[in-house]
C-alpha cells in the first residue's frame, strides 16, 4: 500500500548571529568589551541562550577567528545555542553565508547583521534578515511578555485564595518595599 499524504514539516527555525557584529551594537556589550572582550562574548552567549528559550529558534553564534591559528573552525554546543569560532582568515560573514546557502531553502533561516552585503544576500538565498536593533527589541519583547504572564498568573492564583486583611496589607507592603528597590 502506498503512502498517499503529505510528509510532515521538518523545517527549522534557525537564527545566525554575527557575534561581533553585535556585541559592536548593544550599547551594555560595546561598554563591556572595552573592559573585556571575553566577558562581552559571555554576556552575548548568555542572552542568546535565553532568547533561544523564549523564541524557540536554534540559536548560532558565530565569531570570526577567534583562534586565529587555527586551521579549522571550533564549535560548541553550551546553553542550549551552538557557538562557532570561525577558522583563520574566515569571517562570521563567509560563515553564516555558507549556512544559508545550504540551508536557507529547506529551513527558515534568519540572519542577524548590521551588515548590508550579507542582509541582500540573506533575501537573495530565501533567508530573513534581522538588525541587532531588532534583535535587542525583541529579546527585551520575550522578557516583558514572560514578566505579563507571570504576574498575571501570580495575581489569578493570589484571587483564588481568599486571605486575611491583614495579610494582605502585609504583602502590599512587601511588595511596595520590593519595587523601591
Amino acid at each position: 500500500m502506498r503512502f498517499q499524504g503529505k510528509m510532515a514539516s521538518n523545517k527549522r527555525n534557525i537564527l545566525y548571529v554575527d557575534g561581533y557584529n553585535i556585541i559592536n551594537s548593544w550599547e551594555n556589550l560595546k561598554n563591556l568589551q572595552k573592559e573585556s572582550l571575553e566577558e562581552a562574548r559571555e554576556l552575548l552567549i548568555s542572552e542568546m541562550a535565553e532568547y533561544a528559550s523564549l523564541s524557540a529558534e536554534e540559536v548560532v553564534v558565530v565569531f570570526d577567528a577567534y583562534r586565529s591559528d587555527s586551521v579549522k573552525e571550533t564549535i560548541e554546543k553550551r546553553l542550549g545555542i551552538t557557538i562557532v569560532y570561525t577558522k583563520k582568515y574566515q569571517t562570521a560573514d563567509t560563515y553564516i553565508e555558507k549556512q544559508m546557502h545550504k540551508l536557507a531553502r529547506r529551513h527558515n533561516v534568519r540572519v542577524c547583521t548590521d551588515d548590508a552585503q550579507v542582509q541582500s544576500l540573506a533575501f537573495e538565498r530565501g533567508a530573513t534578515r534581522i538588525t541587532s536593533l531588532e534583535l535587542y527589541n525583541d529579546l527585551l519583547n520575550k522578557r516583558l511578555n514572560i514578566k505579563k504572564f507571570n504576574k498575571k498568573r501570580f495575581k489569578a492564583n493570589f484571587d483564588k485564595f481568599p486571605l486575611s486583611e491583614e495579610l494582605v496589607e502585609k504583602i502590599e507592603k512587601i511588595k511596595k518595599d520590593l519595587l523601591k528597590e
